[in-house]
């Protein structure tokens, strides 16, 4: 019998019960999902989970780097504007 899969949150709960390490955001993983459920799915983890969430391979890279830096605002300093 297989094994059921964790969830983000008790993912996110291992790493801070561990680790002791905050969760800044969550990547999706699309596999075998249409644009829409990938969409759904994003809103429903950011509401369930309080954080941001994105699909890294299908969506702007700009939303993990705002990930980051709403987590570590010192950051937004050192950012680099590409074509600025």
């Amino acid at each position: 019998m297989a094994k059921p899969r964790p969830t983000p949150a008790s993912e996110i709960e291992l790493l801070r019960a561990f680790a002791g390490a905050k969760a800044i955001g969550l990547t999706v993983n699309h596999e075998d999902m249409t644009d829409a459920e990938v969409s759904a799915a994003i809103i429903l983890y950011e509401f369930e989970l309080g954080i941001p969430a994105t699909d890294a391979l299908t969506r702007s890279p700009v939303r993990r780097a705002d990930m980051v830096v709403r987590a570590f605002p010192e950051l937004e300093a050192k950012l680099v504007t590409v074509g600025a």
